[in-house]
């Protein structure tokens, strides 16, 4: 899951301001303004950076939040290896798509997704 059409959005149209605060500001001579609608841009492209390049959020359940975070507290390991061990561990139980047919692992068989 990538950030949705409207975090997209209002972070686009805070660039495009920022931007246009930036140039008036520049053209009226105000270079306090400047530098802070220039701080207030790198900080919105760092914020377009981190929202593309980050992993899918997947939003689960409470308590799979707990059970996750025990998990990782006990075994010592990051919450995102325990996650993607649990995901890939149901995969593998409930089987591969492709294309519109699911390989089941029990019993081998194709079966329509």
């Amino acid at each position: 899951m990538s950030p949705t059409e409207t975090t997209r959005l209002l972070v686009v149209a805070m660039v495009i301001v920022t931007v246009i605060g930036a140039v008036d500001a520049a053209i009226g001579g105000e270079w306090d303004l400047f530098v802070l609608f220039a701080v207030s841009l790198a900080l919105s492209l760092a914020l377009v950076a981190r929202l593309e390049t980050r992993r899918p959020a997947i939003p689960i359940r409470r308590d799979l939040v707990v059970w996750l975070r025990d998990r990782a507290a006990v075994s010592g390991e990051p919450l995102t290896a325990v996650a993607d061990r649990a995901l890939s561990a149901y995969r593998e139980r409930y089987g591969h798509v492709r294309s519109g047919v699911a390989r089941v692992a029990d019993d081998g068989r194709d079966r329509l997704a």
